[in-house]
Parts: structure tokens; sequence; C-alpha cells
């Protein structure tokens, strides 16, 4: 990564996404294999992840929201920010047959939202191989 108006680049192990949202290139690589590299813009757009922010009054029932969503399918991953979901996936079709029975709930707020690089990041982690194992 190569932050604004410096010529070397720097290797993080691990770094934290709004960190990596100012860097000129940004790469992840896991297990040694290199998963996505580009700007922060190619490498969102490169994940072709739809994404849905889901929100709950008072955030309660959100953890059981989260398991249940996590095992339908074309829900890739599901992830907890702050008091809400964030809801992904690569197949809208699939995506949208697999949240609509939820969406109907008056308890739960669905927005449909722009993929951040931290739903990039847990997308290709959760598929990444471990070739340690």
């Amino acid at each position: 990564m190569r932050w604004p108006g410096m010529a070397s680049r720097y290797w993080f192990p691990r770094i934290y996404m709004d960190e990596a949202e100012r860097c000129h290139e940004i790469a992840y690589i896991a297990y040694g294999v290199l998963l996505a590299h580009g700007t922060v813009e190619e490498v969102i757009a490169a994940s072709h992840l739809v994404t849905y922010t889901v929100s709950a009054r008072n955030g309660e029932g959100l953890t059981q929201l989260a398991e249940e969503l996590s095992r339908r399918p074309g829900v890739d991953t599901v992830a907890p920010f702050g008091t809400s979901l964030h809801v992904c996936g690569r197949d809208e079709t699939a995506l949208e047959a697999a949240i609509a029975p939820y969406r109907a709930r008056p308890d739960l707020t669905w927005v449909r939202s722009e993929p951040s690089l931290e739903d990039v990041f847990i997308d290709l982690m959760s598929r990444a191989k471990d070739n340690f194992q």
C-alpha cells in the first residue's frame, strides 16, 4: 500500500479499513495468495457484492437474525456493524430471494447500500483457503 504523497510502499499485516481507504492502491493477500489488488474503488467494484444494511428496533434480535440469514442460499456474508448487520451476496437475485421473507417484518429496517471495503474484506476472507491446515 502506498500512502498519498509517499514514493515507497508500506505493507501492513493487518490494517484498519479506514486507513486502507486512504491508500492509492491496496492488496488483499491471504495464505500467500493475492485475493484482490487495485484502487479501493476497483477492489470494491471487482467484488460484485450486493449489500443490504438491516437494523432492528433497539438492536434486538440481530444475533438470531444473523444466524438465520447466514444459512440462507444467496447470502454470502452477514457481519455486524454497530447496531446493524451488513448482508451481502454476489448473486443479486438469490440475495433478494433470501432476504424477501424478512423485509416485511415491521421491527426491521432494510436499506440497500454500497458495499464497503470492510464488506469486501469479510467476503474475500470467508472464501480464502487456509493452506496451512
